[in-house]
């Protein structure tokens, strides 16, 4: 069974009165321990695509399959609570809440929705901390980070939940070629060390050399490139 299913999924919007598809009839199929890139021009529909499959937007046609669970018939809350117990979303840019510290800037998804089951987070996330050499930025802020380091305590955050799936959209972008490889390291490690399931959106060809997976978006159009 596959983790994360896009069945023929088509969104449209309108422009001027007329109506355009942002995703025209994509098809995806992610089982665990895949690493997928997905990668086009901007525009091309990506973005629009990783929401959907991230059920922060809903398809105009088609279903979205998490985990075995249907996603296009839940409520909000439902989908609130799925995306933060079995995704770790890692949107474009530095999305880092300022007024808090790096530590409690990773530990935000477990307090929205505390799980009495889960054990330590304080400790789990002072693990995720040293495993991307960031250790001795728990107690700074965002504003005092190198966009490489803050780039790592985003990627913590998606973590601290143990996902199901890790799904990033444009994780590189604005780095330097040097921090491009350590992010993408970061992630290929995360995939082949510790079996986590990986969907990336990139334009960087540099990002793209890692991965098992690449795939082409055109015009809305979602195809394997082999």
């Amino acid at each position: 069974m596959a983790l994360l299913k896009l069945n023929n999924i088509s969104k449209e919007y309108e422009r001027g009165g007329k109506k355009f598809p942002a995703v025209n009839n994509a098809s995806l199929e992610i089982n665990q321990g895949d690493y997928v890139n997905i990668t086009g021009r901007s525009g091309s529909g990506k973005s629009t695509l990783l929401n959907i499959a991230a059920g922060m937007l809903s398809p105009s046609s088609g279903s979205v399959e998490l985990d075995g669970e249907l996603l296009n018939f839940k409520s909000d809350k439902e989908l609130s609570l799925m995306r933060n117990n079995k995704i770790g979303f890692i949107p474009q840019g530095l999305a880092a809440l300022n007024y808090l510290s790096v530590l409690e800037n990773i530990l935000l998804p477990f307090y929205l929705y505390p799980d009495k089951n889960f054990g330590d987070a304080d400790g789990y996330a002072r693990i995720l901390l040293e495993k991307f050499n960031i250790e001795k930025l728990a107690d700074a802020y965002p504003n005092e980070l190198s966009g490489g380091e803050l780039r790592r305590v985003i990627i913590a955050r998606a973590l601290i939940n143990r996902p199901k799936i890790i799904i990033a959209d444009e994780p590189t972008a604005d780095l330097d070629l040097e921090n491009i490889n350590n992010i993408m390291q970061i992630f290929t490690k995360l995939n082949e060390q510790d079996g986590t399931t990986l969907l990336i959106v990139s334009h960087d060809q540099e990002a793209l050399a890692y991965g098992k997976k690449l795939f082409i978006m055109s015009e809305g159009v979602l195809s394997l490139k082999n």
